[in-house]
């Protein structure tokens, strides 16, 4: 029975990295990534129908002159070529686009604007009188953004917090099975992550008008606050450390599992407050949603999670049996893996453009 708990931990492990390097590379694959790419963010193509199709904006070969970028690429074996004049407040903001497709002028608006990563626009082109079978065969050749784009940002959010919240089921099973130092290491650096957050976040609310009489600048105090954060959140790496590697006497074991279980349980609200998705929940389950209230009752249910679960960690810590350590560092590894993937997904949707 042992042997089989094993090797179903290891599988799920390999699973889940898996499913999350397929995720990534379909993310880093067809991020607009503008202007490295081209100027704009995406181009939909319109067929009337009702049916869009979307094309990333990777595949095209874009030059810049004084007042206006040329970008082309090729479909279904015609040239489709787009003119985009410059303004004058802004680079990569155009007054008009002219779409031209095997040199047939076809129409070219804006439909709106993203940050991808920077401000840059959306446009859709139409009349471009392709057949049901090519506008398949488009569809098909760019699979990937089609279908990023038809889940839409809140579905992708989604799928982000199921992975991460599978990331911490399994690495609680995992490391159940497979007590080690570096499960140990893990868990302390997530609470010293935890209070980082916390240290910055208490620090960061500190409104500029407040600490210039001392004669700090805003630059100034934030050197202040990111080097507090940041030695506070060392402070409690070594803290947990020190506490799971040796008991030590009643007053010093009481300030220690403090330090800790702050960090823990800041590190959980954090992880949860992120998940924010789950705020939809009542909609998504065809229930009445009033988005206001429900965002404070969901923060004060995240609250009230982390509250237990930093009390079970204190629990643990205290006790200090072999179990009990055991058990805390799955919490902290579950916990932990959580909010590692929860800040990895929301910086990436960010910093690729699939949220704003």
């Amino acid at each position: 029975m042992h042997q089989a708990l094993l090797f179903l931990s290891r599988f799920l492990v390999g699973l889940w990295i898996v499913l999350v390097g397929a995720f990534l590379s379909l993310l880093l694959s067809n991020a607009p990534n503008v202007p490295n790419t081209a100027p704009f963010a995406s181009l939909s193509i319109n067929s009337g129908d009702g049916s869009i199709i979307y094309l990333p904006n990777r595949i095209f070969t874009c030059t810049e002159t004084a007042s206006q970028f040329q970008c082309q690429t090729e479909i279904q074996g015609r040239l489709l070529s787009l003119n985009l004049t410059k303004s004058s407040d802004y680079k990569y903001s155009f007054s008009d686009c002219r779409a031209f497709y095997d040199r047939q002028s076809v129409s070219c608006q804006e439909i709106g604007q993203t940050y991808a990563p920077i401000l840059a626009a959306i446009y859709e082109i139409t009349g471009l009188e392709l057949n049901s079978q090519q506008l398949q065969a488009i569809k098909q050749d760019y699979w990937g953004v089609n279908a990023l784009m038809k889940l839409g940002e809140l579905r992708l959010m989604w799928i982000s917090t199921g992975l991460s919240f599978a990331a911490g089921v399994i690495f609680a099973f995992f490391t159940w099975l497979h007590p080690s130092l570096f499960s140990k290491a893990f868990s302390s650096l997530a609470c010293g992550f935890g209070m980082y957050q916390a240290v910055w976040g208490v620090l960061g609310r500190v409104q500029y008008d407040v600490i210039t009489p001392y004669g700090l600048t805003p630059d100034t105090w934030g050197w202040v606050i990111n080097g507090a954060a940041i030695a506070a959140g060392l402070a409690t790496v070594l803290a947990t450390a020190l506490l799971l590697g040796r008991n030590v006497n009643r007053l010093s074991k009481g300030l220690l599992i403090i330090i800790s279980s702050i960090g823990l349980f800041n590190l959980c609200w954090l992880s949860l407050a992120h998940s924010w998705p789950l705020l939809y929940l009542p909609t998504f389950l065809g229930l009445a949603s009033n988005y206001a209230q429900d965002g404070h009752l969901f923060m004060q249910i995240s609250a009230a999670i982390s509250a237990v679960f930093a009390t079970a960690a204190t629990i643990f810590l205290w006790t200090y049996t072999n179990q009990s350590i055991k058990k805390f560092v799955c919490l902290g590894s579950s916990v932990g893996a959580i909010a590692l993937m929860t800040h990895l997904f929301l910086a990436l949707f960010l910093g690729l453009g699939y949220a704003d």
